[in-house]
């Protein structure tokens, strides 16, 4: 008899998760088999073999795969993650393999159309010295294209493809948003055919299902997806490609609470696999290793079809109101949308908020509609009438009368999605097509595949989004760009404010001039002046980077620190203050002798969520070696139990 560790892919409920159990087979490492637990039958991965134990053992009552479902060196770097990010290997192991692997499913067809692989354009100069540096370059260290919009980083990474395939091994393909999918498919099929597949959380689940296991038998070599299509279970690891590697969808927002690019580093180390990381504007984290020599540097200056890159015209709203435009569109933007339309040119309108109204208010009494679970204010939404929260999807009808004075005096406040729909409208009437892409119109399985098809056929004439419509889309007859509003994010109280600025102008501006036509952008603001905005209407990256890396410095922010928060909820605001401040306490007592700042307690950023009172804690700790960093990670996590939620590596202090 045989005795063997498994993880049951279920929450334990407990500190330990991992069971033994008995088998008179020879079961290897990284199998799925199905195991009795409690009163059910579950799915398990066995870990190792081990001694028999003192106690009576269940028997494994089937073997699901006769190989392994998790390769050696994704269950390395799986349990790196539990470690590091102080989560369960149960937790971990839920993330990486899919759902229902023991169910029994159809046989699914591939019913789309797989064109012939294409022709290889010729490549820059540029293109040509960066794809030798990195095939010829024998050490281990992640390389960084830093290439403007348009530049050509997708025929370079199609290029590390072919020699990755060459050498019989597997190529996975980061994208941040699902949405960009659709056209990373139609790209990389167009090159290698029927070796490509989808993986992503939006597939239904016997699809994803489907495209997992054809990747796991080795039909599939080249794999495309978001953050999740790491964990694809690949036999020979060869290159991982991150595209668009600045964007904050790479982290994931429940447990284990892992940051993809942090993953990828680790995964590609025990694979000694290439990681190679893309962006026009990469994130200052990123860019500051290729300073210090722990990221290689490849930088692309010129676009491959247009010399330059698009003008952005920068529009002072402050003028438009003193001169008595009190529309969201600049008489500038105005004109630009309608010039651009009668040249049978398409607009791409950028706002980051979806909704009709930022907020209900009255004007007699200052009353303003909030949402009774979390003290937050409700949002318009004209399609439907209601105001919704949008933190925990509270709704109710719009008032007519102010439920605090009955004053019928109720005005609508900001600009949502809908509202810069409704309002372009009556610039440009019923002539046009106008479509919305937010949360709102993307609830469908396959609306962002249908919207982005409908807009890259020319379909559609005006696109009006929020930060989903930024990245890595490329259409050839995109006119103009609007940015209705650049300020939305440069005053949230958070420490990389002027990052994300940066990033979603420059990224959003970079959609249009990719065609035969040079584009323009119109970018709308009331903060002509501020670093983020000035300098994104320059593309200058380098005189951002230089800004930003400064004043993180001087106030100690990453990548200087390693950031840490804590976070406790309590239906009882004074059970939650009094956690928080007793966790303080012991943080402050155990570090006491360590150069590690705590900022808090207090109550976060939204106090209140859900009816559940939040209260945050926020740790800077020095930028050490790997083994003293877990070390720390596993002192707080220690003094935090299960009680808190601890984020490593968040994006933001902002919670």
């Amino acid at each position: 008899m045989n005795y063997y560790e498994v993880a049951p892919l279920t929450y334990l409920g407990r500190e330990t998760d991992l069971l033994t159990y008995s088998s008179d087979q020879n079961i290897l490492t990284g199998q799925a088999v199905i195991i009795p637990l409690r009163t059910k039958n579950f799915v398990g991965i066995t870990l190792e073999k081990t001694t028999k134990p003192s106690f009576k053992t269940k028997e494994i009552k089937k073997i699901i795969f006769d190989k392994p479902v998790i390769s050696k060196t994704l269950l390395e770097t799986a349990f790196w993650m539990s470690e590091y990010y102080c989560s369960p290997i149960t937790s971990v192991l839920q993330t990486i393999i899919p759902v229902g692997l023991g169910k029994t499913r159809r046989i699914l067809d591939d019913e789309r159309s797989v064109p012939s692989p294409d022709f290889q354009p010729k490549l820059t100069p540029e293109q040509v010295q960066i794809v030798s540096d990195i095939t010829q370059d024998t050490s281990d260290s992640p390389h960084l294209i830093f290439g403007v919009t348009g530049s050509g980083k997708t025929e370079i990474y199609m290029r590390l493809i072919e020699d990755t395939l060459k050498a019989g091994k597997e190529a996975i393909i980061l994208v941040p948003e699902v949405s960009l999918t659709p056209q990373a498919l139609d790209r990389y099929q167009a090159r290698f055919g029927k070796r490509v597949t989808l993986l992503h959380s939006y597939l239904k689940e016997t699809e994803r299902f489907a495209n997992w296991q054809s990747i796991l038998s080795g039909e599939k070599s080249v794999i495309i997806g978001s953050r999740s299509a790491l964990f694809a279970p690949v036999c020979n690891l060869g290159l991982v490609i991150i595209d668009e590697e600045h964007e904050t969808s790479y982290k994931q927002d429940q447990a284990p609470r892992y940051q993809t690019v942090k993953v990828a580093e680790i995964l590609a180390s025990f694979s000694k696999a290439r990681l190679i990381l893309g962006s026009a504007t990469p994130s200052i984290g990123s860019y500051y290793k290729t300073q210090t020599a722990s990221y290689k540097l490849h930088t692309l200056n010129k676009r491959v079809i247009q010399d330059t890159l698009p003008e952005v015209q920068v529009v002072d709203m402050r003028n438009e109101f003193k001169y008595g435009n009190k529309s969201i569109f600049s008489e500038k933007l105005q004109g630009a949308i309608k010039k651009t339309l009668a040249d049978n040119q398409q607009v791409l309108l950028f706002i980051n908020r979806r909704g009709m109204s930022t907020f209900v208010n009255c004007r007699d009494c200052g009353y303003v509609a909030t949402c009774p679970n979390c003290n937050l204010s409700l949002t318009f939404h004209y399609n439907s009438l209601r105001l919704v929260c949008h933190h925990c999807g509270y709704q109710e009808v719009v008032p007519t009368l102010c439920p605090a004075c009955q004053s019928p005096s109720i005005k609508y406040f900001g600009t949502g999605t809908q509202r810069v729909e409704q309002e372009l409208r009556k610039i440009v009437g019923n002539k046009y097509i106008i479509e919305r892409m937010d949360k709102d119109t993307t609830k469908k399985r396959g609306s962002h595949e249908d919207l982005y098809n409908r807009f890259a056929k020319h379909q559609t004439d005006v696109l009006i989004g929020t930060q989903m419509i930024t990245k890595g889309w490329d259409f050839d007859n995109l006119g103009l760009v609007g940015i209705i509003s650049a300020d939305t994010m440069i005053n949230f109280p958070d420490y990389n404010a002027s990052e994300r600025t940066f990033d979603l102008l420059t990224q959003v501006a970079g959609r249009t001039g990719r065609g035969k036509f040079p584009g323009l952008v119109v970018l709308q603001t009331y903060n002509p002046d501020n670093p983020a905005i000035r300098l994104s209407s320059k593309h200058d990256y380098q005189g951002f980077y230089k800004h930003e890396i400064q004043e993180r410095k001087e106030l100690g922010y990453p990548p200087f620190v390693q950031l840490v928060n804590l976070m406790y909820n309590d239906s009882d605001y004074d059970i939650a203050e009094h956690k928080a401040k007793d966790l303080a306490k012991k943080l402050e007592d155990e570090f006491k002798d360590e150069k590690i700042t705590l900022l808090g307690p207090s109550p976060a950023f939204i106090p209140k969520l859900a009816n559940k009172y939040r209260w945050q804690i926020t740790l800077k700790v020095p930028i050490q070696k790997q083994v003293k960093t877990i070390s720390n990670i596993k002192r707080i996590n220690k003094l935090v139990n299960n009680e808190w939620l601890i984020d490593i590596d968040p994006n933001g202090i902002i919670l």
